[in-house]
């Protein structure tokens, strides 16, 4: 391990003020103990790992056992680690990781489609529902969020470990192919009185259990697109009572997947 004496050596510059930090990049931070931990644990490449003494005695085992180059890892006290990172922290202990996309084709069910979400909190609540329930695969479509954004990884806990991601271009072209490996697609989205939809809308209750599901969902202002919805099998929702007409987008699909996985 190298000891850390300066906030400005050059070899933090993954880890130098995170919260002014989400440039486009191929790697990601895990800013939580639990969150790196699962990272050290995953198959995931771990690029270098930043702690205070305590983390490192902890889990130097760990670390030892996964970082190929122990020169990756950085330690430094506790007052040099947080002016380092631009913020206070009850852990002193992250990790920079290697992101991992597949291809569309890679994708096993079931799968879980996101459809222009752009909050990253969101995004991070939705994977640790997903893994939570099973589904196995997410596609983003390029209106979504990062699922490697920082707030992301560290809501998700880890999730994103555990799940197989990918990126679509043309989300109803996705669509389309799914279909040829005998997906049953599903918007989960209100009902739309007067709408076209309505003979393929059913609660999520009515469906049941489905096979090689594939499950929409889109952001909370606006919805899923009329074009996702119109290459959807069915629209499923979720009844709800008291004139409540909308439950937060990670809360919804839990409800979803406890009735359809």
């Amino acid at each position: 391990m190298q000891k850390i004496l300066s906030p400005h050596d050059e070899r933090l510059t993954d880890y130098s003020l995170l919260k002014s930090k989400e440039s486009p990049s191929d790697t990601f931070v895990a800013d939580h103990e639990k969150t790196a931990v699962r990272l050290l644990l995953s198959d995931f490449e771990v690029q270098s790992v930043f702690c205070t003494e305590k983390y490192w005695q902890k889990h130097k085992d760990l670390i030892t056992s996964k970082l190929q180059n122990e020169e990756k890892c950085f330690v430094a006290d506790k007052s040099i680690f947080e002016e380092t990172i631009g913020f206070h922290v009850h852990q002193g202990f992250m990790a920079v990781g290697k992101q991992k996309w597949v291809k569309e084709e890679d994708l096993t069910f079931p799968i879980l489609i996101l459809n222009a979400i752009v909050d990253s909190e969101n995004i991070g609540s939705i994977l640790r529902s997903a893994a939570a329930f099973g589904i196995q695969s997410v596609l983003f479509d390029t209106k979504s969020a990062s699922p490697y954004l920082r707030r992301s990884v560290r809501v998700s806990m880890g999730a994103i470990f555990q799940l197989k991601v990918a990126k679509s271009a043309n989300l109803p072209e996705s669509i389309h192919r799914m279909k040829k490996r005998s997906a049953k697609v599903i918007a989960l989205a209100l009902p739309k009185e007067n709408s076209d939809h309505i003979p393929k809308t059913k609660t999520i209750q009515e469906m049941g259990k489905q096979e090689n599901l594939v499950l929409i969902i889109g952001n909370e202002a606006n919805g899923i697109e009329e074009s996702v919805i119109d290459a959807s099998d069915m629209i499923g929702y979720i009844p709800m009572k008291n004139k409540i007409d909308s439950l937060n987008v990670s809360h919804a699909l839990a409800v979803a997947l406890s009735h359809l996985l």
